[in-house]
């Protein structure tokens, strides 16, 4: 079975069918699975620096 029929099989079960597969598919996550982490502004500034010295020609066009 793929994944697509899988989702669609999903997709077609009632509400509390739904919610019962979900709670399953949360307790097979590990701790922390889900914490979402973010970079530093100094991380994402340099980030932004590098494309836009890799880029300069294209965003130098499109501020024209």
């Amino acid at each position: 079975m793929s994944a697509l029929e899988v989702i669609e099989q999903f997709k077609a079960l009632p509400p509390q069918e739904k919610a019962v597969v979900m709670d399953f598919i949360q307790k097979l996550e590990p701790q922390g699975a889900r914490t979402i982490t973010y970079m530093s502004d100094e991380h994402a500034k340099a980030a932004g620096d590098k494309v836009l010295e890799q880029y300069k020609e294209v965003f130098q066009k499109l501020a024209q």
